[in-house]
């Protein structure tokens, strides 16, 4: 006899429509998520201060499976190839803030984000993007161009943010919506595991690593 499966509480179902909710509003730049935005600022600063000077030293580099590239943080001098990149991406599902060369700026200068370039001799292929939200958590991201999908760079740069939030002590979790396989395939890859899903997307979280 199988087991039955067990419904969700009214807690979970709860805490799904939350993290629903607040995932459209972030689409849709409502002033509700501007302000939570404003506050998770503010606490970063007091909060995260020392975390995102030491991710100022991200420098890696990184062997993808037919060209080398670098993944580091991204600073003021940076804002030329990242409006570019931001620009010029061509998938589905974009990063979580605007893409014009105002917010592409705002972005470097963020005290709740960590923006990390992804830099092959061709330029910048890649952004990785983690954010500091309250009480101690990041949550990451990371968006290619199309056209380096397959070269393996993706998942190595992932894994580099991933080995910070570590160092750090930090929860990791990333939003994936549920038709996008390859960034699923990416974090499992690298180490995430699904520990819940809503009508619209998995929640993954990163696995401590072994002693």
């Amino acid at each position: 006899m199988t087991e039955a499966v067990r419904a969700p509480s009214l807690l979970a179902r709860l805490r799904d429509r939350a993290e629903e909710w607040i995932y459209r509003l972030n689409e849709r730049d409502h002033w509700i998520f501007r302000l939570y935005d404003l506050g998770n600022e503010l606490w970063a600063s007091l909060v995260f201060r020392g975390a995102r000077r030491r991710a100022a030293r991200i420098d890696a580099p990184i062997q993808g499976r037919e060209r080398a590239a670098r993944v580091r943080f991204l600073g003021p001098a940076d804002l030329d190839a990242f409006a570019t990149l931001l620009a010029s991406l061509d998938v589905k599902y974009l990063p979580p803030h605007p893409r014009d060369r105002a917010a592409a700026a705002r972005a470097l200068a963020r005290r709740s984000y960590v923006p990390l370039g992804i830099f092959t001799d061709e330029g910048m292929v890649g952004y990785v993007l983690q954010r500091f939200f309250f009480p101690r958590r990041i949550v990451s991201g990371i968006w290619m161009l199309a056209s380096t999908h397959n070269a393996g760079l993706g998942r190595l740069a992932y894994r580099e943010q991933a080995r910070f939030a570590d160092a750090e002590g930090l929860p990791n979790y990333c939003t994936i919506p549920l038709d996008n396989a390859p960034s699923i395939r990416i974090a499992l890859w690298c180490g995430f595991e699904v520990v819940r899903t809503n009508r619209r997307f998995h929640v993954l979280l990163r696995k401590p690593p072994r002693a």
